[in-house]
């Protein structure tokens, strides 16, 4: 059975963007924030995002089209999820309020809906502890990436009680969307992409920190060398493709768990100081006279352009 009515709960950078993409399936996705200011710049920012998923050729012009007249924009919680089949999160990333919020959807949702949280850290059963055991066997986790419209990855987790055929629907339902669903059979913190990302950012900055090369070079290292051939080949293809006999003989003098750790210490120094990144114009690296909404929208559109070449050469084929 197909989700014909969904709810996004959290109206954001996030969640605007995942209401996008259920769009492409579901008649009708409803979007809900308890900001009235975010409320009203969601139609602007789904316009803007659409035109340029469709300027880069992501989206057909009916997909276009429809996108935003299915997605209906509300402040009532039980108006949004009363009818829904599938029920998403993407508020916060704060435990308490993940918690409560699942809480009192519980009472609202249909008997056989779905929840889903958007979760980038914390694990399902925590974020669901507060659903009723009779919901126990239909709890998710579908993890997007920003931008979630354009982001191809969705990673999908279950907990030891969800069911499996929830879960087979779940992967289905992102796949009729034109994602790139994975499955992670397991309730970890992190999931999968976040746990790559935390070992290769706790390397980044124990370089940055023993001052082993610049932030930029740091940066350029992986956007000018390796990080290239991820989009065609994973980290693991690519040690079966160079051979592992050679990747067994590689060793390095990583310096042990300090260096991590003096890394991580530099970052939360810069924090403390007001040096938070983008939005204040300096952090890891100098960001002065950058805007930062200008910024995210050429970053985007970039990536929308990247994407689309990526799928482009995928459908040539071999």
């Amino acid at each position: 059975m197909g989700i014909e009515t969904a709810a996004v709960i959290g109206a954001g950078a996030m969640g605007h963007g995942i209401a996008e993409v259920l769009a492409r399936q579901c008649p009708t996705v409803w979007l809900h924030d308890s900001s009235a200011e975010v409320r009203e710049a969601a139609a602007g920012r789904i316009a803007a995002s659409v035109a340029r998923l469709r300027r880069h050729d992501l989206i057909s012009k009916e997909t276009a089209r429809r996108i935003p007249d299915r997605i209906r924009v509300t402040g009532d919680l039980p108006e949004a999820t009363s009818t829904a089949h599938f029920v998403v999160e993407a508020v916060s990333e704060n435990l308490p309020l993940k918690q409560e919020l699942f809480g009192t959807i519980d009472g609202y949702a249909p008997e056989e809906a779905i929840f889903a949280t958007n979760t980038s850290s914390l694990r399902i059963a925590d974020v669901m502890a507060r659903v009723s055991e009779r919901r126990r066997s239909h709890l998710v986790g579908s993890h997007f990436f920003l931008p979630a419209q354009i982001v191809p990855l969705v990673e999908v987790s279950r907990t030891a009680d969800t069911d499996a055929g929830v879960f087979d629907r779940v992967v289905a339902l992102w796949e009729a969307c034109d994602k790139e669903p994975i499955r992670i059979e397991r309730d970890i913190s992190g999931y999968v992409a976040n746990r790559l990302q935390r070992a290769l950012m706790g390397e980044a900055l124990a370089l940055l920190a023993e001052g082993t090369a610049s932030a930029e070079d740091i940066d350029r290292s992986i956007t000018q060398g390796f990080g290239l051939r991820f989009v065609v080949r994973g980290p693991l293809a690519q040690r079966d493709v160079a051979g592992l006999d050679l990747s067994a003989a590689m060793r390095y003098d990583d310096g042990g768990r300090e260096r991590i750790d003096a890394g991580r210490q530099h970052l939360l120094d810069l924090a403390a100081a007001g040096n938070l990144g983008l939005k204040t114009g300096r952090g890891l690296l100098d960001w002065a006279g950058k805007d930062l909404d200008s910024t995210v929208a050429d970053d985007d559109e970039a990536l929308a352009e990247t994407v689309a070449r990526m799928l482009h050469r995928r459908r040539l084929g071999p």
